[in-house]
């Protein structure tokens, strides 16, 4: 091995990325290699099998890439609704809760303002409908 090669080799371990390591082994056969071909290389039945083998090798890459993208979309969809639902879940718990609370909260206070008539009715009224309406929605929640 050449000084270069070492260098090469303490670079991919000190960035510990096992992808770079691999890839540097497999391209180090090539390395010299000039990157430009002549028409009497090209001509090489040997050249022109090893380019044909890359490009098979890529195109099935791209193939299973290609998948790997849709699989990743389809889920990135899935979780976008998903969170949304989420959201719409949460807040409509919240809702419930709330209506919940004050209405509960409010016929309890009638029973302090049932002496103050029409005052006691009305808090009455106001708080059985709060908690009409916190149980509608959750009822009624997608």
């Amino acid at each position: 091995m050449t000084e270069q090669d070492i260098n090469l080799d303490q670079e991919d371990e000190d960035n510990g990325s096992e992808s770079r390591i691999s890839r540097s082994k497999d391209l180090q056969a090539f390395r010299r290699i000039p990157r430009e071909l002549t028409e009497e290389e090209l001509a090489n039945s040997a050249v022109q099998k090893l380019l044909v083998g890359n490009l098979d090798r890529l195109e099935t890459e791209k193939e299973e890439y290609r998948l790997y993208m849709e699989r990743f979309h389809e889920a990135d969809k899935k979780v976008a609704v998903l969170e949304q639902k989420s959201r719409t879940a949460l807040a409509l718990d919240i809702i419930f809760g709330g209506c919940l609370t004050v209405g509960g909260s409010v016929i309890g206070l009638s029973h302090g303002l049932w002496s103050h008539q029409p005052f006691g009715w009305i808090v009455l009224v106001a708080g059985v409908v709060m908690l009409i309406i916190g149980i509608v929605a959750k009822v009624k929640a997608p």
